[in-house]
């Protein structure tokens, strides 16, 4: 067993049964006798946690200084707390009415990661690394993806709807960019030779928005619908 196999099977040892304990607590909570609030609550009623749970995720990836550890621990069990609760919701359901469990949840992943890493799992069992480069396992994988979605059929398929204006066009813009239809560089722009540098001046052009009375929130996303139509 290769060093790095044996380090995740270390990892992961016990995890399961503390993984069964998370969710049979949160089914507890659901069931009669349980918390009245969380068995009251549906998918829709907690979305806004999950979106809140994972920005606190950047934010603690993207603190001062580096990573702060502690903090994305806490807050990647925050972001558990929420996919669970989902899954717990979505089991309550009878499968003919589309109900799943956790365990499909898992499971579903499990077979997804095999099948679109070919160059690693060429049986469903892990192999030695093959010599494909980084940049030819993304565009595998993004050719794989395509295969399993065939009812994609524009290029601005599986934008979620929900990304905020300025993540959707950055999406946008790399999903052009794989059928040759990419932004062409605008020389009335200024050069940014760091992020600093372009948060300032994204940051100037919101107050020159703010200042004629428009949203540069709904203005990018209107443009972006511009794009896809």
């Amino acid at each position: 067993m290769r060093e790095g196999q044996e380090s995740q099977k270390q990892n992961g040892a016990g995890v399961g049964a503390d993984f069964e304990r998370l969710l049979e607590l949160m089914g507890t909570l659901r069931n009669p006798g349980g918390c009245t609030w969380t068995a009251t609550q549906t998918h829709e009623s907690i979305m806004h946690y999950l979106v809140e749970e994972t920005y606190e995720v950047v934010e603690a990836v993207e603190a001062p200084g580096g990573a702060d550890l502690a903090l994305l621990r806490e807050e990647l069990g925050d972001v558990l707390l929420n996919l669970i609760f989902h899954a717990q919701i979505a089991s309550e359901l009878p499968a003919n009415q589309g109900g799943f469990s956790m365990r499909d949840v898992v499971n579903g992943l499990v077979d997804k990661l095999i099948r679109r890493n070919p160059h690693v799992f060429g049986d469903g069992q892990a192999v030695e690394g093959s010599s494909m480069t980084a940049q030819q396992i993304y565009e595998a994988w993004d050719e794989l993806k395509k295969s399993e979605k065939p009812e994609r059929t524009s290029p601005l398929d599986g934008i979620p709807p929900g990304l905020p204006a300025l993540a959707a066009a950055s999406k946008t813009q790399e999903k052009l960019e794989k059928v040759g239809r990419g932004v062409p560089p605008d020389g009335l722009l200024p050069e940014f030779a760091t992020e600093e540098d372009l948060g300032a001046y994204l940051y100037a052009l919101v107050g020159q928005a703010r200042a004629a009375g428009l949203d540069p929130e709904r203005a990018l996303r209107g443009f972006l619908r511009r794009i896809e139509a």
